[in-house]
């Protein structure tokens, strides 16, 4: 019998799930896709078990070759958004 893991935000259950990950890194960004996760399925919480947060930072303190890359634009969502 496989045991219940609560989620530490809402009390709700964590359920294994396959995740796209953004893990900022200095002034860097890196995306993982395909990545095991818990995703509570009462709010959405994904928490990475401690191996796989260990293996993310691993692969970006010494990276191999991306899969792909992607041009990003960034904005300042509250300098677009201020009052005149």
């Amino acid at each position: 019998m496989q045991r219940r893991i609560k989620c530490a935000e809402c009390g709700g259950t964590l359920a294994q799930r396959t995740i796209t990950h953004t893990q900022a890194w200095g002034d860097q960004l890196y995306r993982f896709d395909q990545v095991p996760a818990l995703v509570c399925t009462q709010c959405g919480q994904v928490w990475l078990p401690a191996e796989v947060s260990q293996l993310v930072d691993e692969i970006i303190q010494a990276p191999p070759k991306p899969k792909k890359f992607y041009r990003v634009p960034v904005f300042s969502f509250s300098e677009l958004t201020k009052a005149s």
